[in-house]
């Protein structure tokens, strides 16, 4: 099980990175959009695979190694502090709300439409 749930976070965090790269070749801007989008998606995720009440396995492998992976707490904090240590404090706060504000809506947007399912 260890090796599935390795598996499911390599794929995510392949992911995560091929999705950041996309997003800063195309957009521009003092607001972390990258990693915004990604873990905004990966609460929604969440919240669906929650939702839909998966056995432990494929919660692991998903829940735990693949939404690990394609999510990022600590890419979050870093960009969050850089913002502060540039002495933009607007941006930071706009950044942190945001991503509480909406990821804790999206997942229960998710765990409401997997409730469904």
């Amino acid at each position: 099980m260890i090796w599935m749930l390795g598996l499911g976070a390599s794929a995510g965090a392949c992911v995560r990175y091929l999705l950041t790269n996309i997003v800063k070749a195309h957009v521009k801007g003092d607001f972390p959009l990258a990693t915004f989008i990604l873990n905004v998606t990966g609460a929604l995720m969440l919240g669906l695979v929650v939702g839909i009440k998966l056995s432990s396995l494929p919660y692991a492998i998903i829940g735990t190694g693949f939404l690990g992976g394609y999510t990022t707490f600590s890419t979050f904090n870093n960009e969050l502090f850089s913002l502060v240590k540039s002495y933009n404090y607007r941006m930071a706060v706009i950044y942190a709300l945001t991503s509480y504000i909406i990821g804790i809506g999206f997942a229960f947007l998710g765990f409401g439409i997997g409730v469904k399912l």
